[in-house]
């Protein structure tokens, strides 16, 4: 049995690791994105399509400013976008600044619970980034989030911990000029 349940929990995880990443269009039409806050993995895409009367862009917020679609005529959908690093991703149309929007990139934890011994891992980015690090904040029950870790440049970190729960939440950090998404969702572990 014991044999069963270790290569269930194998294959489970083979499964998982080769679904491919996730792929989302963002609709822009009366003057609004719809839906204007979208979650996505860590290392899916996204792209806007013009549905309405008047062109527009999709600009990611200064001073991180990762990507600008240019203009978006009519009927038409910008190129993906990849967004491989936990964090949340604000947006604008540059012809229309009062059109905004976010794209939401959770952070994932492994194991979601365990004991004091357990190892957890926890992924900042499906990808690395040249030109970037990665800022974690911890929360230890219901307390506050804190600075747990600045200038992470791994894709992963670990924790181990004594009883209780645990949430992080991470975001990208651009080194050139200081600049960062916002927080990314927070994921939650308990240890028991």
């Amino acid at each position: 049995m014991r044999r069963f349940l270790v290569a269930s929990a194998v294959l489970a995880l083979v499964i998982l690791t080769a679904l491919p990443a996730q792929a989302t269009t963002v609709s822009v039409a009366d003057f609004a994105f719809t839906p204007q806050s979208q979650t996505i993995a860590q290392g899916g895409t996204v792209s806007w399509h013009n549905n309405g009367p008047s062109v527009h862009t999709s600009t990611q917020d200064s001073p991180l400013s990762l990507w600008n679609s240019g203009n978006i005529a009519v009927n038409s959908t910008t190129s993906s976008i990849t967004l491989p690093a936990a964090g949340v991703y604000k947006y604008h149309c540059a012809i229309h600044t009062f059109m905004t929007g976010s794209v939401k990139i959770p952070i994932k934890v492994s194991p979601g619970s365990g004991i004091a011994s357990t190892t957890f891992t926890i992924t900042l980015a499906s990808a690395t980034q040249s030109g970037f690090t990665y800022d974690v904040q911890r929360k230890v029950g219901s307390g506050s989030f804190t600075t747990w870790r600045t200038g992470v440049t791994a894709r992963t970190v670990t924790f181990r911990g004594s009883s209780g729960t645990y949430s992080f939440r991470s975001r990208l950090h651009k080194t050139s000029n200081g600049a960062t998404s916002n927080y990314s969702p927070a994921k939650t572990i308990t240890i028991s």
